[in-house]
């Protein structure tokens, strides 16, 4: 046992050691330790925050520069209190329709497949057709390109080149479409159809040898599992996504709502695998910010070679371009929502800036009367991250803007 005197000078040690360690810890005010710099992207970012987050919605977004991320948050909830599951939050890892964006995954999966197969974007996609199938008027002179530039000559089965979003997309639909055939005079003309991809789901799995039975149903599966092992194992897994699926995941989904919201339950879109190809794929935003800017904004050729990848770019597959201030940028988004009384959906986008810098947002909600990306000042999504983009970065170098946005399609995808 101690005694009182040792005890006290030990306490009295242990003080006087406390305040050095203290004072030794405060900043000296004369030479005040360096900040962590903030970059262009924590502005970016910030940004992004500093308008979604009181919103009340689910949004994350990721940027990078090559494949480093740079800048990334989240905020808001995948599913509220008064859904079956609870609260949750909506993160980075949040699994999401990302709706058209499946597009460009799908434009990778095939030309990576043309690279393997020896074939052009230039040839003839009728060898690949169902045997069975009805070939109407110049189905035969569609090429893969056609198809991927939206310029077949497909226009729906209205003839109103209104965008077909299920019917037209499961087997009955595409067969359909086929047997009714293309005017000569559209095809080499734009008209935006989910179809033009949602006919890859049956193409990857022809090129790749499969031997259709003439059994719609059967064929169907089957076409269905192909292409999605070959997406799976050629263009996710290539970059290490290993659990990309075209369902909401088992008893954990991201509900889709509107804005502004009121006490409504939201709205879950359910599975896609017999319609996925044009749209379905379910990813996070941190996979969906890697996979894109790893083929874009690097040298990684694992997905597609560099020629591959100027073939697509060139020649505009899967993807639109358009003119900011401070340069080009190529994207696509993604749009996919149920209207009743209000919008309730999901917006997408990722995009290529200048300089290899890659964006991604995902929000869960959309405007509920206009039914666009949940902006109070009329913007969609696109116009709103290039805008924050061009704000950034005359912030970092001081410099005012001058131009406005030119997107060669900017209606919704």
């Amino acid at each position: 046992m101690f005694s009182n005197k040792v005890h006290r000078s030990t306490v009295i040690g242990l003080l006087m050691l406390l305040a050095w360690i203290t004072n030794s810890c405060q900043k000296d005010p004369e030479n005040p330790a360096p900040d962590q710099p903030v970059t262009w992207f924590d502005s970016f970012g910030k940004m992004l925050d500093d308008s979604l987050k009181p919103k009340k919605i689910g949004y994350a977004y990721v940027i990078l520069e090559g494949a480093e991320v740079r800048a990334s948050g989240s905020g808001g909830l995948k599913s509220r209190t008064n859904e079956a599951e609870g609260e949750k939050a909506f993160t980075l890892d949040t699994k999401l329709h990302v709706a058209s964006i499946s597009k460009t995954i799908t434009a990778m999966a095939f030309l990576h497949l043309a690279a393997q197969k020896g074939i052009k974007i230039t040839d003839k996609i009728a060898p690949y057709l169902p045997p069975a199938w009805v070939k109407g008027q110049n189905i035969n002179q569609i090429t893969f390109r056609d198809l991927m530039t939206h310029e077949s000559g497909l226009i729906g089965l209205a003839n109103t080149c209104t965008n077909g979003a299920y019917s037209e997309n499961i087997w009955w639909g595409l067969q359909q479409l086929v047997q009714k055939g293309i005017r000569a005079s559209n095809r080499g003309k734009y008209c935006y159809q989910n179809a033009n991809f949602s006919l890859f789901r049956i193409l990857i799995p022809a090129i790749l040898g499969y031997s259709f039975t003439g059994d719609d149903q059967m064929d169907d599966e089957q076409t269905q599992q192909r292409y999605m092992a070959y997406v799976q194992q050629n263009v996710f897994e290539k970059v290490g996504i290993t659990s990309a699926v075209a369902d909401q995941p088992p008893g954990d989904p991201t509900y889709a709502y509107t804005y502004p919201s009121g006490l409504e339950s939201g709205w879950n879109a359910g599975d896609f695998t017999n319609t996925v190809g044009a749209y379905g794929w379910h990813l996070t935003p941190r996979e969906t910010g890697k996979l894109f800017a790893t083929v874009f904004s690097t040298t990684d050729q694992r997905i597609l070679t560099t020629a591959w990848k100027d073939t697509l770019l060139t020649n505009g597959l899967a993807l639109f371009s358009g003119i900011m201030p401070d340069g080009s940028i190529r994207y696509h988004d993604g749009w996919w929502y149920l209207r009743l009384a209000q919008y309730q959906g999901v917006r997408t986008v990722w995009i290529q800036f200048p300089d290899n810098v890659t964006a991604v947002l995902f929000v869960n909600a959309l405007h509920g009367t206009r039914g666009y990306f949940p902006s109070d000042d009329g913007n969609d999504i696109v116009p709103y991250l290039t805008r924050a983009y061009t704000l950034a970065r005359a912030a970092k170098t001081g410099r005012k803007t001058v131009g406005t946005l030119t997107l060669e399609h900017p209606e919704p995808h």
